[in-house]
């Protein structure tokens, strides 16, 4: 079990917050406005970006989520049990996304539809052509740090963190977003192949942790069914 190899001891998160009701009625009077630097029409016109800022996203009924993880490479290439741990936590927040009644399917993006470009506009493609409503795209990383006074040659601290995005296929949006900051302490273990691959799987443990987290907002976005943003 991964709980032998850390600890973790507390965790940050933050999620974007709920339009309120109140916010379209009293935005009206804005709509119209022009941008006041005239070279931000190369890349959204002021009508487009009005429509943008007005419309009132709704979730849709029953979707298909895609997920797309970045920076996972470094835990799974490491050894096959941290491979094996990686598959672990991703089925997991598979599991998870399948568990809400608004999500009839929740799988990864197949690596070969992943474009190279990783930009919103070719994600949204990719999602497209694999019919997800919806993609969930995440980045982590991890921090560690040895050198502590109250720490031993075999110790570290080290803070690991996930961020967000879910993207809606059909309409380009991003309505929901998150970050969970999880930081432990880890000690090397008789059975470690070295220090290093202690510290990786207590990073794993934080990381599991954090998408859990997120997962779970992601279900409750969703079966709240208006925008988180």
């Amino acid at each position: 079990m991964l709980l032998m190899f850390g600890l973790v001891l507390g965790c940050t998160s933050s999620y974007s917050g709920q339009r309120p009701d109140t916010y379209y009625a009293e935005s009206v009077e804005k709509v119209g406005e022009a941008s006041l630097f005239s070279g931000d029409a190369s890349v959204l016109s002021d009508d487009a970006i009005s429509r943008i800022l007005q419309h009132r996203y709704e979730a849709p009924p029953l979707s298909r989520i895609a997920v797309l993880p970045f920076g996972w490479s470094q835990w799974s290439g490491w050894s096959e049990q941290l491979a094996i741990v990686t598959d672990r936590i991703n089925e997991q927040v598979l599991g998870k996304l399948e568990s809400s009644g608004k999500v009839y399917d929740a799988t990864l993006l197949p690596s070969i539809l992943v474009p190279e470009k990783r930009t919103v506009p070719y994600l949204r493609e990719a999602a497209a052509r694999f019919q997800a409503d919806l993609l969930l795209v995440f980045r982590s990383s991890c921090e560690s740090f040895e050198k502590y006074r109250l720490f031993g040659a075999d110790e570290a601290k080290a803070y690991c963190s996930v961020e967000a995005v879910l993207l809606d296929t059909r309409s380009g949006l991003v309505p929901f977003v998150g970050t969970s900051l999880q930081n432990f302490t880890t000690r090397q273990q008789d059975g470690d192949v070295n220090f290093r691959e202690a510290v990786l799987r207590s990073q794993l443990e934080a990381l599991g942790s954090a998408l859990a987290e997120i997962s779970t907002s992601v279900v409750s976005f969703l079966e709240s069914g208006s925008s988180g943003v």
